[in-house]
C-alpha cells in the first residue's frame, strides 16, 4: 500500500520523506557565472499551492529530459530547505531539493488544474502590496524604456521598462 499524499502547503523542513502529487507549471535552466547548469521549477498540486523545487547540477543528466512542462507526477524525497531564492516565483517559504533518493512518476491527475498564471493587480503594486523579491504575472503593455545595461561578458542584459496598465 503507497503512502498518503502530502500537500503542498505542509511542507516544512521537519522530514525528508515527502509524497507529492503535483502538475509542474513551468520549468528552466539557469546557468551562473561559472558556466554550472541547474534546472528550477515551479509545481502546484490539487489545492492551487506552488512551491519551487531545485535540481542541482549533478542530479541534471537524470531528470532534463525527463521534466516536461505541464506534466503531472508524483515526486517522493526531495529534500526541504528554506527558499533563499535571490528572485521568488511562489509565495511558500521553503524550496524543495532533488537528492540522489529522489523519484518521480509520471501519472495522469486530474484533479490539478492545467498551468494557469496568477496576476498581479497593478493597483496592488502601486500601493505596495506586494513582495519586493517575487516575481508577478502581469498584464501590461511596455510604454518607454528607461534603460539598457549589458554586463561585461554579454550574457544578461538589464532592461529598465515603464508599463502600462491595459485593465
Amino acid at each position: 500500500m503507497s503512502r498518503k499524499v502530502d500537500f503542498v502547503k505542509d511542507i516544512n523542513d521537519s522530514k525528508e520523506t515527502w509524497r507529492l502529487a503535483v502538475r509542474i507549471m513551468d520549468v528552466w535552466s539557469v546557468v551562473n557565472n561559472k558556466g554550472i547548469e541547474h534546472l528550477e521549477m515551479i509545481v502546484m498540486d490539487s489545492l492551487g499551492d506552488r512551491i519551487q523545487v531545485l535540481i542541482r547540477h549533478d542530479h541534471l543528466l537524470k531528470w532534463k529530459e525527463v521534466i516536461k512542462e505541464n506534466m503531472t507526477c508524483i515526486i517522493n524525497n526531495g529534500s526541504v530547505y528554506n527558499n533563499d531564492f535571490q528572485w521568488k516565483v511562489c509565495d511558500h517559504s521553503k524550496k524543495i531539493v532533488f537528492l540522489g533518493g529522489t523519484t518521480m512518476k509520471a501519472i495522469e491527475l486530474q484533479n490539478i488544474p492545467p498551468k494557469g498564471y496568477f496576476f498581479k493587480d497593478f493597483g496592488e503594486i502601486l500601493q505596495g502590496k506586494c513582495k519586493t523579491d517575487r516575481l508577478e504575472d502581469i498584464i501590461g503593455a511596455v510604454s518607454e524604456i528607461n534603460h539598457i545595461q549589458s554586463n561585461t561578458s554579454g550574457k544578461k542584459v538589464v532592461v529598465s521598462v515603464v508599463l502600462k496598465d491595459l485593465k
